[in-house]
């Protein structure tokens, strides 16, 4: 993955222009690449969250934060397979993607989410507003990465990448509002299968959102 996160000499040609049945192909392609890219990135970000637990509480920040970059290198990794599979100009799309993630987990999520906390005696927090939190935060994650994405694809996409942004951030909405929604009904499953599930849900909905302009692109 180090290796993506260099210029490398520019491919020769534009990108693929496809027909019908590849760009049923491709749309396929992006959404099964993600998702499986997300549910190992949430997998491999898990482990390193559980060495936090045995570790000194010092160190627990940059655990999570390790935790997040890894994330966002194997799933941001896997997508770029995909990108570049159809010629697509995406040299930075790992950093650029991880740099927004880690931004995004440092400083975005927890500001939304701190603007839905009840205050002190009103209570547990709702099941709706916990939806709406979810979709709040990351859809303004959502604002964050598709910007920085669309950066990078705008080198080989023209104007159509800032398409991408919007893209991003219903995807993320959709994403938050159904993983959160989604993890109050997988308690009592085994913790991998529910970090599976909740990371394979958010993939599907941020992907599927992104596919019509990812088919965009490649015309």
């Amino acid at each position: 993955m180090a290796s993506m996160a260099v210029p490398e000499p520019s491919v020769s040609g534009p990108p693929i222009t496809i027909g019908r049945k590849s760009q049923r192909l491709a749309w396929a392609l992006w959404i099964a690449v993600t998702l499986i890219g997300a549910v190992v990135g949430a997998l491999v970000a898990w482990q390193v969250r559980d060495l936090a637990i045995a570790g000194p509480p010092s160190l627990a920040d940059a655990f999570r934060y390790v935790a997040t970059v890894l994330d966002g290198v194997v799933a941001a990794g896997a997508q770029w397979f995909v990108l570049r599979r159809y010629r697509l100009e995406v040299y930075w799309w790992v950093p650029a993607s991880v740099a927004a993630r880690l931004a995004s987990v440092m400083v975005v999520i927890p500001s939304v989410l701190g603007l839905f906390v009840p205050p002190a005696g009103a209570g547990p927090i709702t099941l709706a507003t916990a939806v709406v939190s979810g979709a709040s935060a990351l859809a303004a994650a959502g604002l964050v990465v598709g910007t920085a994405q669309a950066l990078v694809l705008r080198e080989s996409g023209g104007n159509i990448a800032w398409a991408w942004i919007p893209a991003t951030i219903v995807g993320g909405a959709l994403a938050g509002a159904l993983t959160t929604a989604l993890s109050a009904q997988l308690y009592g499953l085994l913790p991998v299968a529910t970090i599976s599930l909740v990371a394979a849900a958010g993939a599907l909905l941020s992907a599927a959102s992104q596919a019509p302009v990812f088919l965009r692109l490649l015309r």
